[in-house]
């Protein structure tokens, strides 16, 4: 955003053939010369054009009025590219001059024409434009989006120009108060520059350099930057850079508190010739004067410069209320051309969307369905063979069974060997009718298994010397386990119940079940003999334990020690 900027495109100007070869000197005089001597055509409106763009940076009314020449004569011609290249220039020379207005006019002027075009240079220049006259109107977030458009091309387009971007990006970070930021910008700008040696951008990125390091608090880098970009702009008699470069001088001197140094360098502000055609360097003067004749408790000196500021920004700023109204139209039209585009890429999302969802719906479908009829198979199957052990093998253990009572009252001499083919047959059978209860699929809720488990306890400690006491809290009920779950827990179960009455010799069994985020516990505890942990017991059933718990992915604890009574605790997760 900054006058000097605009000396860097001098290359895209040579590109796009906006001036001839004998202007390339930027010597003003000659080229008001050789103004004299051209016709009525396209020639002198680029000539205009050029004229007022090295005029710029010394004399920036006179930018503004060759500026008008050059577009008056373009329309007159309807050359669209010398219109292009006036708008530019005239946006240009109206931000400089405080017109805040008609520089957007002629910034959003410009853009159209580059868009129309569909030349990417020019697009940049355009989106340069509204981001300088946005920079000086303190509206940190409208530049910073010009600002990143502009990157984008040029990345795309102009790689070897990143460097530029980054010294205005550095600026609008500098503005918005974060100098990390604003010091990267300035440095990736400046390592570029310098290996290009390229001294006509000197001028810029100097004091760039000198703005970041001051918002860092480095002042002693900060005014060396300063000082030698000083000494840049005053050799190329850019006398707004030279504004610019003593207004961050003397904001360094007042952060450091050297208030004589501070004062001397923003009247050098006010005493330029070229100040009251750039009033926003002129303003920040002030203001600068105004907050250190207030710290020296000058108030005669204060309250001169608060009127200057005051009047001078009521000046520039209020032309800021009439910049909606004048670009009101092309705002709207931009505004209905994107919004009939995202109208469209909103319809073909939607149809996008649904054609997905019918997919998506299809699909689902059709994955339930043949879930369905895969759990109904599954079922219908483990019916089946819940029927045929119960009917079929269930009977044939129950033929055995008494077939050997008949046998062993007719040869009592047998009466060991069948007394142990009867208890083996009971034992096959008992376990045959856990396993067809599990596999039934009437018994998938949880308060199944734990009237089955209640009913096996309260069965087996039915002598009337042990006390059980059975807890369930109320959400267990409704849980549901897999087969496979079901059968490890109901036979871990029996296993502690059958351990606790062969070997704990207790007086008292409790039982406490409950649920608590997806995960079932069980708490078996007894006031047995106990056992020491630590051992090895091979016929107490705690391999058994381990290889259940194992199955259900379970943590398994065993509490125990002599005389103190076993605690087993096992804790799994459910669906």
């Amino acid at each position: 955003m900054h006058r000097a900027k605009s000396k860097t495109y001098l290359l895209f100007i040579f590109l796009i053939s906006c001036v001839q070869a004998n202007a390339q000197n930027g010597d003003t005089d000659s080229l008001k010369q050789l103004l004299l001597t051209q016709k009525q055509d396209t020639n002198k409106v680029n000539l205009l054009s050029e004229i007022s763009f090295v005029s710029l940076g010394s004399q920036p009314d006179t930018s503004v009025w060759y500026a008008q020449q050059a577009l008056h004569l373009a329309e007159k011609l309807q050359y669209e590219p010398g219109v292009l290249n006036a708008a530019l220039s005239l946006a240009d020379a109206y931000t400089t001059t405080g017109n805040y207005p008609m520089a957007i006019n002629f910034g959003f002027k410009a853009l159209a024409l580059a868009k129309k075009a569909n030349l990417p240079l020019n697009i940049i220049w355009a989106n340069a434009r509204l981001a300088q006259c946005y920079y000086y109107l303190e509206d940190y977030s409208t530049t910073l989006q010009y600002d990143r458009t502009i990157f984008t091309i040029a990345e795309k387009f102009f790689p070897d120009s990143i460097a530029f971007i980054c010294t205005d990006l550095s600026r609008v970070f500098d503005g918005m108060n974060q100098p990390d930021s604003a010091l990267l910008y300035a440095k990736k700008s400046y390592y570029q520059i310098k290996a290009w040696h390229y001294e006509g951008w000197y001028t810029v990125i100097y004091p760039v350099l000198g703005n970041a390091f001051a918002g860092k608090g480095q002042y002693d880098s900060a005014l060396n930057f300063y000082r030698t970009g000083l000494h840049a702009a005053l050799k190329n008699n850019a006398t707004t850079d030279v504004i610019d470069i003593y207004n961050g001088i003397a904001k360094v001197h007042q952060a450091m508190g050297n208030l004589d140094s501070a004062i001397w360098y923003a009247n050098r502000v006010v005493a330029e010739k070229t100040a009251t055609s750039y009033p926003i360097g002129l303003l920040k003067a002030a203001k600068l004067l105004v907050e250190v004749y207030d710290i020296k408790k000058a108030p005669d000196s204060t309250l001169k410069y608060m009127r200057k500021a005051e009047s001078m920004k009521d000046s520039l700023f209020n032309r800021e209320k009439t910049v909606a109204i004048e670009n009101l139209a092309f705002k709207e039209q931009e505004k209905q051309q994107a919004v009939a585009i995202a109208r469209r890429k909103l319809q073909n999302w939607f149809l996008m969307l649904f054609l997905l969802a019918c997919s998506i719906g299809a699909v689902a479908t059709g994955w339930i369905v043949l879930q369905n009829k895969r759990r109904l198979q599954l079922q219908n199957m483990r019916n089946s063979i819940a029927d045929d052990l119960h009917d079929d093998i269930g009977s044939t253990l129950s033929s055995i069974s008494i077939m050997t009572e008949l046998a062993r009252k007719k040869s009592p001499e047998a009466a060991s060997l069948l007394n142990s083919i009867g208890e083996s047959a009971l034992s096959i059978q008992e376990n045959m009718s856990d396993i067809v209860w599990a596999v039934n699929p009437k018994n998938d809720r949880f308060e199944n298994i734990v009237h089955r488990m209640n009913q096996f306890a309260s069965a087996i400690l039915d002598t009337g010397t042990t006390q059980l006491d059975f807890s369930v809290t109320p959400d267990v009920g409704a849980s549901r386990l897999t087969m496979e779950q079901r059968k490890n827990l109901y036979l871990f179960f029996k296993e502690v119940i059958n351990n606790a009455v062969k070997y704990a010799d207790a007086g008292h069994i409790r039982i406490d079940i409950s649920k608590k985020e997806h995960h079932i516990k069980m708490s078996i505890r007894d006031n047995g003999k106990g056992f020491d942990t630590s051992g090895r017991y091979d016929g107490n059933g705690l391999g058994s334990l381990k290889k259940r718990a194992a199955e259900l992915n379970a943590v398994l604890e065993i509490k125990s020690a002599i005389n103190e009574g076993t605690e087993v605790q096992l804790s799994f997760k459910i669906a």
